[in-house]
C-alpha cells in the first residue's frame, strides 16, 4: 500500500510536465531571464527556434544575443521599460521589433511579471515573446491608407464637414477651407448656429439634413466672396442609428462666373443679331435723307432759314449713322480694314489729341513696351477704342486724376484660358488704360458693354461708347477685361493677338479733285428713293446713267447698251450683286463694277465682296465719296473676271 506522502513527488513531476507540455504548445515563447543586458536566461521555450530560428541551447548560452537581434532603433526602449521594473510584481509591457537568424524582421509583444524565484531569491522576468508581425502590418497599412485618406482630402478642392444632432462641428477638413480664411478642424468643437448665425439658409439646411432630407444646394458665402455648391445628408451608425449630419461643399465660383460671362456674352450677340439686321435698312434710309438734304441745299433762292434747317437734318442723319456704326462695331459686323500696326504708334500719335479730350486737371501718362509686337487691325478703329475709354475715364474723374495706358506683351496659357473665356490664346499684345476715378459697382460692371447702358443723365450720353470699344476689340480677334471697384478706379486690360506678318507703313493720302466724265453707268438698286438719289448724284458729275431695279433688268440692259461701268447694291431679291456681275462680266469683261452695300461684315463676306481689290462703297455714302469711288475705278486698270480691279 503507498501512502500519499509516496505520492507527492510524482504528482509535482506530473503537473511540471503537463505545465511544460502546455507551455510548449502555446504559439509564443516563453522566457525566464534576468533583467539588463547581460542579464542570464534561465529558461526559453521550443518556439524560439521555428520562430527566430535559434534553438534553445544557443539562446540560453549567449546572454547577448537578445541584444544582438533586437533591432537598434527599438533596443532604448526596452531597455528603459526594462529598468522601471523595481519590485515584486510589476509588469513589463513593450513592443519592437526583432530580426531572426537570417535577417528577417519581426514584430514582438514582450510582456513580463518581475517576480521572486523559489530556488534562490532572485527577481527575475518571467514572461512571453507574442509574434504581431501581421497585426503591425496591418496596422501600418491601415495608417497608410488613413494618411493618403487625409492626404487626398487635403488635396481635394472641397470642404468635408460633419456635425452632430446640437450642431456641433464634428469634422472640418479639406483644401477648400483655405479659400474660407480657416484651418483643418479650426471649427470643430464650434456650433454651426453661432457660426452662421447672420446665414438663415446654412442653419436651415442643417435643419432640414437633421430630419432625414437630402438636399443639394447653392450658397454664396458673402465674408469670402465665393459660391459652393454643398451635398448635405444625415449621419448614420453601423445600427442605422442617426452620430448627426454630414455634407461635401464644393468651391464653383469659377464655374459661376464662367456661366455668368457666357451669359452676358449671348445677350450682347443677341443684340448684335439685332443690330446687325436693321443695319442695312436703316443705311438705305440715311443715304436717302442725307442725299436729298445734300440736293435741297445746293438749290437756287435757299433762305437763310432752310439752309439752316437743312444744316441741322444733315447734323441729325450723320449723327443716327454714325450712331448705327457704332452698333455695328458693338455687334463685330462692320466692315474694318485691317492692316499690320504698332500699337505704340497709334497711342504715341493719339497722346496730344486725347491730352485736349479729356482736359488739364487730369494727367495722361503713357507707358510704351519698347519691343511690343505688332497686331492686325483697323488703324483707324483702334484709334476709336482709345478715345471712346479716354471719354469714359475723364467721366470718371469729374475732379481730375491720372489716366495711364500702357503697352506690355503677354503670353496667355491654358490657365488664363479656363478662367478667361472667349480671350485669344498665345503671344498677345495687351494695351491697358487705368483711371483713378470713382470706380464702379458690381451690378454697373455686369452692363457696361451693353448698348445704350449709361449711368449719366439723360442726355448727357448714348451708352454706345464701351459697347463699340467691345465690338471692335472682339472683332479684331481679341477680347477685353474690366477691374473696378467703388472709389478705387477702373482698369481696362485690351487683349489682341500679336502678328507676326510685316510692319503695314499707312499709305499717304493724298487730297484729290473730285471728277466727273461722261462714260455711261449701269445703277442697280432695289430701293427707288436711294437709285434716284444716286442717279441725280451720278447726272451731276455728267455721267449717263441707265437704271435697273433688279438683276433680270440690268441684264437686259446690259445686253442691249454700251456700258462702262455698273454700280451695283450687293444684297438684292432674286440674284445678288455678286452673281450679277459675274455674269455681266462672263460676255463683257471690259465692264468695270462697284458694289455698294448696308448690309454687315458677315453678310458682305459672305458674297465674297471683301476680296483683295473688290471696289465697295459703304452705305450712306455723299455725292463727293460717290464721285471719288465712280472716277478712281473708271480709271484703273482693266478689271479681273470676278469684278475687281488691279489697283484702287
Amino acid at each position: 500500500m503507498v501512502s500519499s506522502m509516496d505520492n507527492e513527488p510524482q504528482t509535482e513531476q506530473l503537473g511540471e510536465a503537463l505545465f511544460r507540455q502546455l507551455v510548449e504548445q502555446v504559439p509564443a515563447i516563453t522566457y525566464v531571464a534576468e533583467r539588463g543586458l547581460a542579464g542570464r536566461w534561465y529558461y526559453v521555450s521550443p518556439q524560439i527556434e521555428p520562430i527566430f530560428g535559434f534553438t534553445p541551447t544557443e539562446w540560453i548560452s549567449d546572454p547577448q544575443l537578445w541584444r544582438k537581434q533586437v533591432h537598434p532603433d527599438d533596443l532604448p526602449r526596452a531597455l528603459e521599460r526594462e529598468r522601471s521594473l523595481e519590485t515584486e510584481g510589476d509588469r513589463y509591457r513593450v513592443e519592437y521589433r526583432m530580426r531572426t537568424r537570417e535577417g528577417k524582421e519581426l514584430w514582438v509583444r514582450d510582456e513580463a511579471t518581475y517576480v521572486r524565484e523559489a530556488e534562490n531569491g532572485k527577481l527575475v522576468m518571467r514572461g512571453l515573446f507574442l509574434d504581431i508581425t501581421e497585426r503591425k502590418q496591418a496596422e501600418e497599412e491601415l495608417h497608410r491608407s488613413e494618411q493618403h485618406l487625409q492626404a487626398t482630402v487635403n488635396a481635394a478642392p472641397v470642404v468635408l464637414f460633419a456635425l452632430n444632432p446640437q450642431g456641433i462641428f464634428t469634422l472640418s477638413e479639406g483644401k477648400g477651407l483655405l479659400d474660407l480664411g480657416l484651418k483643418p478642424g479650426e471649427v470643430v468643437g464650434k456650433s454651426v448656429f453661432e457660426l452662421y448665425k447672420d446665414s438663415p439658409r446654412i442653419l436651415d439646411h442643417f435643419r432640414r439634413a437633421l430630419g432625414g432630407e437630402e438636399l443639394t444646394v447653392i450658397d454664396e458665402i458673402a465674408s469670402s466672396h465665393r459660391t459652393y455648391e454643398t451635398r448635405w445628408s444625415v449621419s448614420r451608425n453601423g445600427a442605422g442609428k442617426q452620430l448627426g449630419v454630414i455634407g461635401v461643399a464644393t468651391d464653383i465660383t469659377q464655374r459661376v462666373r464662367l456661366q455668368e460671362q457666357l451669359q452676358s456674352m449671348q445677350q450682347l450677340e443677341a443684340v448684335g443679331r439685332l443690330a446687325g439686321g436693321i443695319a442695312h435698312d436703316f443705311n438705305n434710309l440715311m443715304n436717302i435723307v442725307l442725299g436729298h438734304a445734300e440736293l435741297l441745299n445746293s438749290e437756287k433762292g435757299m433762305t437763310d432759314s432752310m439752309k439752316d434747317g437743312l444744316s441741322q437734318l444733315r447734323r441729325a442723319a450723320e449723327r443716327a449713322a454714325s450712331l448705327t456704326n457704332q452698333l455695328l462695331a458693338f455687334s463685330r459686323k462692320q466692315v474694318l480694314q485691317p492692316r499690320v500696326v504698332d500699337l505704340n504708334d497709334i497711342v504715341a500719335d493719339m497722346q496730344k489729341m486725347l491730352s485736349r479730350v479729356i482736359g488739364e486737371d487730369i494727367e495722361l501718362v503713357t507707358r510704351l513696351h519698347p519691343s511690343v509686337a505688332c497686331v492686325k487691325a483697323d488703324p483707324v478703329q483702334l484709334e476709336q477704342v482709345l478715345m471712346n475709354l479716354a471719354i469714359n475715364a475723364r467721366d470718371a474723374m469729374p475732379t481730375g486724376g491720372t489716366l495711364t495706358m500702357e503697352t506690355a506683351q503677354v503670353d496667355l496659357d491654358d490657365a488664363f484660358q479656363r478662367q478667361h473665356r472667349g480671350f485669344p490664346k498665345g503671344h498677345c499684345v495687351l494695351l491697358t488704360v487705368r483711371d483713378t476715378g470713382h470706380g464702379m459697382e458690381k451690378e454697373v460692371l455686369e452692363h457696361i458693354f451693353e448698348p445704350f447702358f449709361t449711368t449719366k443723365e439723360l442726355g448727357k450720353g448714348t451708352g454706345m461708347g464701351l459697347a463699340t470699344v467691345y465690338g471692335i476689340v472682339t472683332q479684331s480677334g481679341g477680347n477685353i477685361e474690366v477691374l473696378s471697384a467703388p472709389g478705387k478706379g477702373t482698369t481696362f486690360s485690351v487683349y489682341l493677338p500679336a502678328e507676326t506678318e510685316l510692319f503695314e507703313a499707312p499709305a499717304q493720302m493724298l487730297p484729290t479733285e473730285v471728277v466727273g466724265g461722261s462714260e455711261t453707268i449701269l445703277l442697280v438698286e432695289d430701293e427707288p428713293n436711294l437709285r434716284e438719289i444716286a442717279r441725280v448724284f451720278l447726272q451731276d458729275f455728267g455721267y449717263r446713267v441707265l437704271e435697273a431695279n433688279d438683276a433680270e433688268h440690268a441684264l437686259e440692259l446690259a445686253r442691249t447698251s454700251a456700258i462702262d461701268l455698273m454700280l451695283t447694291d450687293v444684297i438684292m431679291p432674286g440674284m445678288s450683286g455678286r452673281q450679277l456681275a459675274e455674269k455681266v462680266l462672263g460676255s463683257q469683261p471690259e465692264i468695270k463694277v462697284v458694289y455698294m452695300t448696308g448690309y454687315t461684315d458677315d453678310m458682305v463676306v459672305r458674297h465674297k465682296v471683301l476680296e483683295p481689290g473688290v471696289a465697295l462703297l459703304q452705305k450712306p455714302f455723299d455725292k463727293t465719296q460717290l464721285a471719288r469711288k465712280v472716277r478712281a475705278v473708271l480709271d484703273s486698270e482693266r478689271s479681273h473676271p470676278t469684278g475687281t480691279t488691279s489697283s484702287q
